[in-house]
């Protein structure tokens, strides 16, 4: 009799870690559906790519069964005499505003719905756990689930449809419910203009709340950028080098490129100088050629970002306490080092009048 495996857990760990090791692209345009969000700055950091999306196996594979769930609702309704349109070209239906850089993907248009037999309506499908479920049974889209509500508003406004049904699922019962929403111009009109202010903005909006035990902001994934000082992620979008475009595209100004495509917008370049509210314990001081400076706020001394001084990338690990330590100041200025990691282990002195050269860069 062979030995049982160690780990109990094997199969369903390696299946997590398949969909972690799937490639996570980040949204390129301000999403309809996180419209509805509260706060201002929450969107133009996401819309920025601030911080990088990364969830755990477990969570993308519920997300994959959220869409999964898409293809049995249509096949549903066409038993029943709905004709629906789920995709446009082979991809699914898209829907942008003027700027390119705010809309979504529908997940179907449908027509001879019983609510309404004649009448074009958005679909939007969401699953839900029991107790979202009868939140949202009770109190109705708008109240229980206000950013479904306001993307639906979108959808029918760009698509110039009247209509939308919402079309919810328990993931624990397989109830269904169903409501049948319309056009509110008024609300469209607000949050499309909430969308392009948050687009066009150079620097990020105010924070909803000052206080990091907020509730809102405890459970934000922006929470580390807004109230624990961490600087952003660094990429095209977080560079002070880069504008959006009217057509949903952006352009590096450094490097004349008029059209950066996603590849080079996700992994930025060396010369990448960051936004400067993305630097949360700096206040910019003086700029020129290829380089910005700040006042660290908590030393007082000045440091600048820049590919000859701190670069992006070393900002983006480094902790306030390592960009004003002068020990970390004296291994750049002297020895040309590079920041490639930073840990929490106490260091020992070193003596620098002893060393020449350094060729390789040192993990902090």
């Amino acid at each position: 009799m062979s030995d049982l495996p160690k780990s109990q857990h094997r199969t369903e760990l390696k299946i997590y870690d398949w969909y972690a090791s799937q490639r996570q692209t980040p949204r390129q345009h301000l999403g309809a559906s996180i419209i509805g969000h509260p706060c201002d700055r929450y969107l133009w950091l996401t819309f920025r790519w601030a911080a990088e999306d990364k969830f755990e196996g477990r969570i993308l594979r519920l997300f994959d069964t959220g869409k999964r769930e898409e293809a049995r609702v249509f096949e549903e309704l066409r038993a029943i005499g709905v004709e629906v349109h789920s995709e446009e070209n082979g991809s699914q239906i898209d829907c942008r505003d003027e700027t390119g850089h705010f809309g979504g993907s529908v997940d179907a248009i449908v027509r001879g719905l019983p609510e309404s037999p004649k009448a074009w309506a958005v679909l939007e499908i969401k699953t839900h756990n029991t107790r979202s479920f009868a939140d949202v049974k009770k109190r109705g889209v708008s109240d229980s689930k206000p950013q479904h509500f306001a993307q639906m508003q979108i959808y029918m406004s760009l698509l110039k449809l009247e209509r939308a049904l919402y079309f919810a699922v328990c993931k624990e019962t397989d109830e269904i419910y169903t409501e049948w929403l319309h056009l509110d111009r008024d609300v469209a009109v607000r949050l499309s203009q909430r969308a392009k202010n948050i687009v066009v903005a150079k620097e990020p909006p105010d924070k909803i709340s000052t206080d990091p035990a907020y509730y809102l902001c405890k459970m934000c994934p922006m929470y580390g950028q807004c109230h624990n000082r961490q600087t952003s992620s660094v990429n095209c979008r977080t560079c002070a080098n880069v504008t959006q475009n009217c057509n949903g595209s952006w352009t590096c100004e450094h490097h004349n490129i008029t059209v950066l495509g996603l590849k080079k917008q996700q992994e930025g370049c060396e010369e990448h100088l960051f936004i400067p509210q993305l630097i949360p314990y700096g206040r910019a001081s003086d700029a020129g050629l290829g380089w910005i400076e700040y006042e660290h706020l908590d030393s007082g001394k000045t440091f600048r970002n820049g590919s000859a001084y701190y670069k992006s990338s070393e900002l983006s690990i480094s902790p306030a306490e390592v960009i004003s330590d002068p020990f970390i100041a004296k291994l750049k200025t002297e020895l040309k080092a590079t920041i490639t990691k930073v840990t929490k282990k106490p260091r020992k002195a070193v003596d620098l009048s002893s060393v020449s050269t350094f060729d390789d860069p040192i993990p902090f």
